[in-house]
């Protein structure tokens, strides 16, 4: 593991770890601002938009999963003037569509917005630019991550927070903060960010200036083929999430979504500061040596799941402590995330595993998990939300992540190259680990000192 895959990723990993720091602190005080100033009824509002629109940005997801690891296997295979041609193919594509979407909706907003007012009309025009920021930030980000500049990607979410945080206090002092000026704020502040991008995104495709694009056109093949199972998928995936979503307020209220979404969101923002940013990048450029893929996957699994675990016993003490702090009409949520914190390490291992499937081009197997979250999870919100409310959420969530742990912890140990680890594995402590965790230190030491004197 003492190789350019290890030192790429603790680089990387390192750019990711600090600006993230930087990012959730500037977050947590764009959060204090707009759950202070908005209502639970508003919170669950802005949380009912937002599933909406990610269940829309489906179209925009489609098959991006393959597209970015075949862009980066052909890179790794030496083949430049193929990943160049995809690139250019999936550029388009998703602009085009970016552009369809952000016309659609902002032109329907009227009718989308049914029974609600004027202001929930402009909302819904102002999220519609999101469909060409998320267009655009896409295909720009995989190729700055193609060429490892993983600081570049890192430090957007913080330019964004800040962005965000510049705005809503100018709101303070000027006006107000409500629920059209935290909508403003967030779509604004993502364009904001993606500015400081795009001078990197040019550097990084001049790498192929001298590279002459392929004549072969493959997306359409990639997705008409392998890649058919991940056209699908997303929006199997949106559907589920929205069915959610919108389940809490049918069955129980609006504001019922706000208290479950504040336990979600910081069991997310938990699951956020696991350092596997760097793998959707790296691992496709290890995908021809099965034995080095054997070990990082064994060694991302152990580490990781004792990184989470160790995470979540912290969090059940210090969160409480914040959030009676600072969020006081927040602490109904504190039960449920409490009950949820235990999902960290499952969501660690399905994560980590999701994407090893995905480099090894095993869409149709993510699919079916996909149809198979759609069988359990919705008869069980139908069974336990009317039942036992918010706790049926919870009851569900670790019904379903055990049952997705397990059926890919058998299909990779029974599937070619054999990824696996026991339970055993994870807690056991060698001289080898001793000696991998001395030398990852001692790196981790050295990457961050270098970052932060940059």
């Amino acid at each position: 593991m003492s190789d350019n895959f290890l030192k790429n990723y603790l680089r990387g990993e390192a750019s990711y770890g600090f600006w993230n720091i930087v990012a959730r602190g500037i977050a947590g005080v764009n959060t204090f601002i707009c759950i202070s100033a908005l209502t639970l009824y508003e919170y669950g509002s802005f949380q009912l938009l937002l599933a909406s629109y990610a269940g829309v940005s489906v179209l925009l997801n489609i098959g991006s999963g393959v597209i970015r690891n075949d862009i980066l296997r052909f890179e790794a295979e030496g083949h430049s003037e193929k990943a160049k041609k995809l690139f250019i193919e999936v550029f388009i594509f998703r602009f085009a569509t970016g552009v369809f979407l952000w016309l659609a909706v902002f032109f329907s907003a009227p009718i989308l917005s049914l029974k609600y007012g004027p202001d929930y009309i402009l909302l819904i025009k102002v999220i519609s630019f999101l469909f060409l920021h998320d267009a655009l930030i896409s295909n720009l980000t995989t190729l700055i991550e193609m060429r490892k500049k993983f600081n570049v990607v890192a430090s957007r979410f913080s330019i964004a927070k800040f962005s965000q945080l510049a705005i809503l206090v100018i709101a303070l002092i000027f006006y107000r903060v409500d629920l059209r000026v935290v909508v403003i704020s967030m779509v604004l502040s993502l364009f904001i960010s993606m500015i400081f991008i795009i001078k990197p995104f040019i550097e990084s495709y001049y790498s192929w200036d001298n590279i002459k694009k392929s004549k072969d056109h493959f997306l359409f093949k990639i997705l008409g083929s392998y890649g058919k199972w991940e056209v699908v998928e997303p929006a199997v995936s949106r559907f589920s999430s929205l069915f959610e979503t919108w389940a809490i307020k049918l069955f129980i209220n609006t504001e019922a979504v706000a208290i479950f979404s504040i336990a979600q969101m910081i069991i997310s923002t938990l699951s956020g500061l696991l350092p596997v940013k760097t793998f959707l990048t790296l691992i496709p450029l290890q995908i021809n040596n099965e034995e080095k893929l054997r070990k990082i996957y064994t060694n991302s699994i152990k580490y990781l799941s004792i990184f989470s675990i160790t995470v979540a016993l912290v969090s059940f003490f210090i969160i409480p402590i914040i959030i009676s702090m600072f969020f006081v009409k927040y602490e109904v949520s504190l039960p449920y995330f409490r009950a949820l914190l235990l999902t960290l390490p499952l969501h660690t291992i399905i994560g980590i595993s999701s994407i090893f499937l995905i480099s090894l081009r095993r869409q149709k197997f993510l699919f079916s998990q996909k149809i198979l979250k759609i069988a359990v999870v919705i008869p069980l919100y139908i069974l336990l939300l009317p039942r036992l409310w918010l706790w049926g959420l919870v009851a569900e969530t670790y019904i379903w992540l055990s049952v997705v742990m397990f059926s890919v912890y058998f299909y990779l140990k029974n599937t070619t190259p054999r990824l696996f680890i026991t339970w055993i594995d994870i807690f056991k402590f060698s001289s080898e680990d001793k000696t991998f965790l001395s030398g990852l230190m001692y790196d981790v030491k050295m990457y961050t000192r270098k970052l932060l004197h940059i």
